[in-house]
């Protein structure tokens, strides 16, 4: 999946070790609000329990975060998560971009209904996306990340499916994959032959697979 900023790739071996060195420093305390310091193999054993991170790449194909997603409530919900791991990056957009291309696949491609997020208030890169539009703030929780020392209120973010295709028809951002006229094409050319062929068409086909 890619942006102007940003590509989405599935994980190799060779990405743990970055992810588990992000995990550990900045990143991921923004991110998570807690120390962590996963080594390579608990970020390989995560993944393959199914834990599901995406890389984000930048143009030049250097790696620069990750995004990640989780089951929420129901089939069709999920909770998700952004760690960009290259400060120098963190208010040029490329985490937001990043989210975006991550609704794109939870929304047009796997069908969700629910995308949350929970961000401390000490991280002002998501509470950014309340304040441009792209999220809908829904609740605050007290004291819920303890962070250098104190504790710090969390916000629940997220989108339903309609608030996913407002977002997406204001922004202009196009979602499909395959264009919209090779899927009239495709239609159309069924449709002919349909016209063409008998009626007895089906009838001949349902007796050939009783053959």
């Amino acid at each position: 999946m890619k942006g102007e900023l940003v590509t989405l790739r599935r994980v190799t071996d060779d990405d743990h070790d970055l992810l588990a060195s992000w995990a550990s420093g900045r990143a991921g305390l923004y991110g998570s609000g807690s120390a962590s310091f996963p080594s390579r193999d608990d970020m390989r054993g995560s993944i393959q329990a199914g834990a599901r991170y995406l890389m984000v790449t930048d143009p030049d194909g250097t790696r620069i975060g990750a995004v990640t997603w989780e089951s929420g409530a129901h089939a069709l919900s999920f909770r998700i998560g952004v760690m960009i791991g290259e400060e120098d990056l963190w208010t040029e957009g490329h985490g937001a971009e990043a989210v975006l291309l991550l609704l794109n696949l939870l929304f047009h491609t796997m069908g969700a209904h629910r995308v949350e997020m929970i961000a401390g208030l000490y991280n002002r890169q998501p509470v950014r996306m309340v304040t441009h539009g792209y999220m809908v703030l829904e609740g605050i929780m007290r004291d819920y990340f303890f962070v250098d020392g104190r504790y710090f209120d969390a916000v629940i973010l997220s989108l339903l499916r309609p608030d996913y295709y407002r977002l997406v028809e204001d922004l202009g951002i196009p979602q499909d994959v395959i264009p919209a006229e090779q899927k009239r094409e495709a239609q159309e050319t069924l449709r002919k032959y349909l016209v063409d062929v008998s009626g007895d068409y089906f009838v001949q086909l349902i007796e050939n697979r009783q053959r």
